[in-house]
């Protein structure tokens, strides 16, 4: 009876908008303000694209639920995440010091994952996002010098409304790690520095999924 009547609880909580799609937007927001100085960034010019290699969930971001775990309407994007991301890397690369225009290296990022799941309790839920995608790094001299595959994940724990608002803030904080994983991993760094000629070839060499 304790099950029955939380998830009760649960649906009556979700049904007056659960049948509605939803739009939110997930900006991106740095970990942190503070300015990180990589040496010989300035030398290095780099352009950033993002490709959507997405093969599930492509047309939405999560999925409403109602007390029993049965997905419902749609919750959608209102801004273009490949593009987005496109600018958090753009942002996280220029902090560091490097050149980011149209020309240079090129960062090649294709989205693998971009979705929050909810996920339901005996009294609450938890919204549940996972944010992925491989990176290149490439230059035209030297081609494909670094790939590798990247996630962040995100969690807002114990809530009343599996909706929009809580699968942005869980999005928000995956989508945070994930670019944080990449532009903080040293190897990364290290293939731009090589792909723009200020650090020897072999401190960017990686292999995929590695």
């Amino acid at each position: 009876m304790t099950k029955f009547f939380a998830a009760l609880t649960l649906t009556l909580l979700c049904s007056g908008c659960a049948l509605t799609t939803a739009q939110i937007d997930v900006p991106y927001q740095p970990a942190s303000s503070a300015t990180v100085s990589v040496p010989n960034a300035t030398n290095v010019s780099v352009a950033v694209s993002t490709s959507d290699g997405r093969t599930t969930y492509r047309d939405r971001v999560s999925s409403k639920k109602n007390g029993y775990g049965m997905e419902m309407a749609a919750i959608i994007s209102s801004n273009d995440i490949p593009t987005t991301i496109t600018n958090a890397f753009n942002q996280e690369l220029s902090a560091r010091g490097f050149k980011v225009g149209s020309q240079g290296a090129a960062v090649q990022v294709e989205l693998v994952r971009f979705y929050n799941d909810f996920k339901t309790g005996f009294f609450a839920g938890d919204a549940v996002a996972n944010v992925g995608f491989n990176v290149k790094v490439s230059s035209p001299s030297a081609g494909i010098a670094f790939t590798k595959f990247y996630e962040g994940n995100g969690t807002e724990a114990n809530i009343g409304v599996m909706g929009g608002d809580n699968a942005r803030a869980a999005l928000i904080k995956a989508f945070t790690a994930s670019v944080n994983s990449a532009v903080n991993d040293p190897d990364f760094v290290h293939a731009l520095l090589a792909a723009g000629g200020q650090a020897p070839k072999s401190m960017a060499m990686a292999h995929p999924g590695s």
